[in-house]
């Protein structure tokens, strides 16, 4: 296919730049033989690399006087929902384009809540949507079907975050911690982070444990055995992954698991996640991941699971991401949702094979 690809804003770095999960899935895409535009906005004090696979555009304007004629002609075009000024990017697309539109909400929860808040006039509204032929959302379960039956999406699929397998490898450092957590501290998660790994550690005062990302909103008194860590880069995202025995993965809301989860997993970590419906979809509960309902749940994993059994649980995670859950297999899974829009046929089972 040819295709044109209007990514998020540029980031400030180059190591930040390659790990986008956009430019990942475009690479992936040529990987696999198509050609592909990528178009992204410049920030200002942007100082990555330079990138001949990418090319930067200024501001609506720019991109049409620059880009019109390869997005007219382009078999497909996908729009991320984080690119810049999306809703009006969303309409020109729809003016322009001859081939399949798609759009990617990599956290259809945020857009949900926005659209039901109201709270941002620049923000993608329904009419926007039915512009699209193809929507890839991050949220399983009834989600998809809300979409098209309350917002007249044409056709949404769920398109679940894929990991660059070589950025993410079990490492082979010590352990330092029995039990941490790497991301934000939103709204969703906050309570079960307060009750889960604080409350285990206030539970198990011999315990290690750590959190990393943004901390500042989920608690005031942390117990003494609770490290703060800044949030690992890229480089060091396995190593601290590696020194941990059991990781903590929280979904982002009901039916839309987190990036971290794939990422984590790829790793080879132990994880222990909270029961969102659909994730006995993505790994087997019990053998490649642990559910815990409680924070009795978490001690009792951390404390009575035999370190074999932790690790067997760890690389039965790791084979599972590997077989389904790349940034590769994510590229033929937009194939085979491509293939199905032009063809106007019903749903596809999910990817489980590259070959």
């Amino acid at each position: 296919m040819d295709i044109v690809f209007l990514g998020p804003v540029c980031r400030a770095t180059a190591e930040a730049q390659a790990a986008t999960a956009p430019r990942q899935l475009a690479q992936a895409l040529r990987r696999r033989g198509h050609a592909v535009l990528y178009l992204e906005r410049t920030a200002p004090g942007a100082s990555g690399e330079e990138d001949s696979a990418v090319a930067p555009y200024v501001d609506l304007a720019d991109l049409h006087a620059r880009f019109h004629s390869q997005v007219r002609r382009a078999d497909l075009v996908l729009v991320d929902a984080d690119a810049p000024q999306v809703a009006d990017v969303s309409r020109w697309t729809a003016n322009t384009a001859r081939g399949l539109t798609a759009f990617w909400d990599r956290d259809t929860p945020r857009t949900l809540a926005r659209h039901a808040l109201r709270e941002d006039p620049a923000c993608m509204t329904p009419d926007l949507f039915t512009g699209y032929r193809l929507y890839l959302c991050s949220s399983g379960g009834p989600v998809p079907r809300q979409l098209e039956r309350e917002w007249g999406v044409a056709r949404a699929r769920v398109f679940l975050p894929g990991v660059d397998a070589e950025h993410f490898a079990p490492g082979s450092g010590r352990t330092l911690w029995d039990l941490g957590y790497a991301g934000s501290s939103s709204p969703e998660r906050r309570g079960l982070l307060k009750q889960w790994l604080l409350g285990a550690a206030r539970g198990w005062s011999d315990g290690r444990f750590v959190l990393a990302g943004t901390l500042s909103a989920v608690d005031d008194a942390w117990p003494a055995n609770v490290a703060r860590h800044a949030a690992p880069s890229l480089q060091e995202h396995a190593g601290f992954i590696g020194a941990q025995r059991f990781t903590l993965v929280l979904s982002q809301a009901e039916h839309t698991p987190g990036a971290n989860l794939f990422e984590a997993a790829a790793c080879g970590a132990a994880l222990i996640c909270d029961p969102w419906p659909g994730l006995e979809d993505v790994f087997s509960l019990g053998e490649e991941v642990m559910v815990a309902r409680t924070e009795q749940d978490v001690l009792r994993y951390l404390l009575a699971m035999p370190e074999a059994d932790r690790r067997q649980l760890g690389m039965r995670a790791r084979a599972r991401v590997l077989a389904e859950h790349t940034v590769a297999h994510r590229a033929l899974q937009l194939e085979q949702y491509a293939s199905e829009a032009e063809r106007g046929a019903a749903w596809m089972a999910p990817v489980r094979s590259l070959n």
